[in-house]
């Protein structure tokens, strides 16, 4: 059978499959097809140019219904891909089994009839084992599985414009079953086996030689005479609106309708605007085929003189949609190079262009309006996204510049003055990193510039610090040894004790490691030696005082005991006449009478004052010289 025949012989079948798109499609869409038997799998690979959109899921169905046409003796594993001219890699795919016809015997028939029925195919799985798979659609990694399918997974990036989603239930079906297969392989499977993809590797399913040639058929007829013409009316009897209505201009007026309808309604969607350029097409075309003997020419000339220019109009808008989903899809992957962001700008820019294009007169312009405006906030956004993208590109130079310079200076700051402009330097940089978003590309080495300099930013702070407070302590001892000096002339000891003791606590708190150390150290001995010479001659003045307070007490009583004189170097007691006169008599009295307890408590007195007056000398560390009333030396003591 001859359907059998396509399926052995490759070429014929390649030029079969070739006519059935050209036949769906009314050769709008220019495909070429190859094919390869490997691995009990029939492998077809549909190319057409780069800049068509297709309906993806309608392509397919046509190829899956030609091939399950045939009558392949045992179950075919076929897959079919799609793939745009001057790419290597096929951008989507549907796998299928194409299912012998079996006998089923009919009741009241002699002869067995065939059948194809889902009972028969699955009778063909069991008995075979054959577990075909489902239909699906694989993308290789960074083409778009539909034109519809636009949604982005981060939501920092723009979203896509065109075209938007299809919610018919077999769409949603088609996307249920989507998986992903190894694309670098199968395109390399697809570049070794089919070969190059170029123009003269393919069969012309339609050869220019049997093109009718509507210029000639008027004059050939005419030479011919009454024979051609009798030959011919059977031919001009098969022609579109010849003897019967002209269906194919109420076709065309009817698509062209649905399709104008459809581009009015403002929620149009993406497949919506294919559907309608298909029907725009198909209309030219049904409109083209209209022969010039035909009763509905002229009206189909003048439909085409309107309809051309808004195919025309309409392929732009399509175009520029295109257009923008690439610009969309160039950002697909966050964070996004500047470069990708410029050639996002350039899609975008172009889109718009293309869109200005359409003339306000045009039944499409609401559509390409409407998108235009659309584009022009996206194109807002990439700008700023340019602009902080380069922004941050400038700010990571100049912190990496500003590290350089910083830790340059750093190594060579000695100066309270110098330390702060490393500082600075350091300031700026932490800056100019952390003020790069999140969002741009340069943010990951701006976060890593950070945590490696944050050390050397630690130390430029801390011996900011430093200096600076070694520089105050330094002031305040300056200051403070000059106030007690002025305090120690005018005799005011204890103001003097105090500005000495902030002088030196404020001179020894600078550090070895601080500028101010050199300047610093001598200072340390002089205001040390100051505050123990004004510190001695406090404790000195206090030592006089407590002994003239104890002295005083001591020497108190009727009659008086003694008088004294406290100096710097020692203590001198003298005892009084009349006291000492007393003590005489008493002890005498105390003999004659024979007392002799009055005798121990004249020893008992006399030992109390001499202890009384040692306790004094110890307390005050000055030597004791007692003196009788007589100034002979009576006692001498050293602490």
């Amino acid at each position: 059978m001859h359907s059998a025949t396509r399926l052995d012989d490759l070429k014929i079948l390649e030029c079969f499959l070739q006519n059935s798109l050209h036949a769906h499609l009314g050769r709008i869409v220019p495909f070429r097809v190859q094919c390869l038997h490997k691995d009990e799998t029939l492998w077809v690979l549909a190319q057409h140019p780069a800049d068509v959109v297709i309906d993806i899921p309608d392509i397919f169905k046509v190829m899956e219904r030609a091939l399950q046409a045939e009558e392949p003796k045992t179950p075919l594993a076929v897959k079919l891909y799609l793939r745009s001219e001057g790419n290597q890699r096929p951008y989507s795919q549907q796998s299928f089994t194409v299912y012998p016809l079996v006998q089923k015997t009919v009741p009241g028939e002699a002869a067995p009839a065939m059948t194809g029925s889902n009972e028969d195919r699955l009778a063909w799985e069991r008995n075979a084992q054959t577990h075909p798979a489902d239909r699906q659609h694989d993308l290789a990694p960074g083409q778009p599985l539909q034109i519809w399918e636009n949604q982005m997974d981060n939501t920092d990036s723009l979203p896509s414009t065109v075209p938007e989603v299809v919610t018919n239930e077999n769409d949603r079906r088609s996307e249920q079953r989507i998986v992903k297969i190894d694309a670098d392989v199968f395109a390399a499977d697809i570049e070794h086996s089919f070969g190059a993809t170029s123009e003269a590797n393919y069969q012309t399913a339609y050869p220019a030689a049997a093109k009718p040639q509507r210029k000639l058929l008027l004059p050939i007829l005419g030479g011919l005479g009454v024979l051609a013409i009798g030959a011919g009316a059977g031919y001009m009897g098969t022609r579109p609106c010849v003897l019967s209505v002209c269906t194919e201009l109420t076709n065309a007026t009817q698509l062209t309708q649905a399709s104008i309808a459809t581009l009015k309604n403002p929620g149009v969607t993406g497949q919506q605007i294919l559907t309608a350029q298909k029907q725009l097409r198909q209309s030219v075309v049904d409109l083209e085929s209209i022969p010039v003997w035909s009763g509905s020419h002229s009206a189909a000339q003048q439909s085409l003189q309107t309809l051309v220019p808004l195919v025309t109009d309409l392929d732009t808008t399509v175009g520029a949609m295109n257009q923008a989903y690439q610009a969309t899809t160039t950002l697909n992957t966050p964070p996004v190079p500047l470069l990708k962001w410029q050639q996002s700008k350039q899609m975008w820019t172009g889109s718009i262009v293309s869109l200005a294009k359409i003339p306000t007169t045009s039944q499409v312009y609401p559509l390409a309006r409407q998108k235009s405006i659309d584009y022009q906030s996206r194109l807002a956004d990439v700008d700023r996204r340019i602009e902080a993208e380069t922004t941050a590109d400038k700010n990571l130079k100049s912190a990496v510049e500003g590290i350089k310079a910083a830790t340059q200076s750093q190594a060579a700051a000695k100066s309270l003055t110098q330390w702060r402009g490393v500082k600075a330097e350091w300031d700026k940089v932490n800056s100019h990193l952390t003020s790069i978003p999140s969002t741009t590309t340069a943010y990951t080495q701006a976060q890593e510039l950070l945590k490696s300099s944050q050390p050397q930013m630690t130390i430029a702070q801390d011996k900011v610090v430093e200096e600076e407070k070694a520089t105050q302590n330094y002031q305040t001892a300056v200051k403070s040894a000059q106030l007690a000096k002025q305090a120690q002339k005018n005799n005011q000891l204890p103001q003097a004790l105090s500005q000495w003791n902030q002088s030196v606590v404020a001179i020894q708190s600078i550090p070895q490691t601080s500028a101010m150390y050199p300047q610093a150290k001598p200072l340390v001995v002089e205001y040390t030696n100051g505050f123990q010479q004004v510190e001695s001659k406090l404790k000195n003045i206090q030592k006089v005082a407590l002994a003239n307070k104890d002295l005083q007490r001591t020497c108190a009583g009727t009659p008086q005991i003694c008088t004294y004189t406290v100096g710097n170097n020692s203590i001198v007691v003298r005892l009084m006449s009349l006291y000492t006169q007393t003590l005489k008599q008493t002890a005498m009295a105390a003999a004659t009478q024979g007392d002799g307890n009055a005798k121990v408590g004249i020893v008992n007195h006399v030992n109390t004052l001499g202890n009384a007056l040692q306790a004094i000398s110890e307390n005050a560390k000055l030597p004791l010289e007692v003196y009788g009333a007589d100034g002979k030396q009576i006692q001498k003591y050293r602490p």
